[in-house]
């Protein structure tokens, strides 16, 4: 069995509570409004930034290929 494969750079947005790819320019629109916040300090209470999280998956092959 092969390891599964992830994508990097995703952010939790303290403004919407959602993730988000932190790889666009401007972190995308935020459905709160303006653009996506990965540091507490933009949107909530203050504190560090937010981690790295990686979203893993695993290709599924069609019947066809098999």
């Amino acid at each position: 069995m092969a390891a599964p494969t992830g994508q990097r750079n995703w952010r939790f947005c303290t403004k919407c509570f959602g993730l988000f790819f932190n790889g666009f320019p401007g972190n995308g629109v935020c459905p709160v409004g303006g653009q996506h916040a990965a540091v507490a300090g933009q949107g909530g209470g203050g504190g560090t930034a937010s981690w790295d999280y990686i979203l893993i998956a695993e290709p599924v092959p069609y019947p066809e290929a098999e």
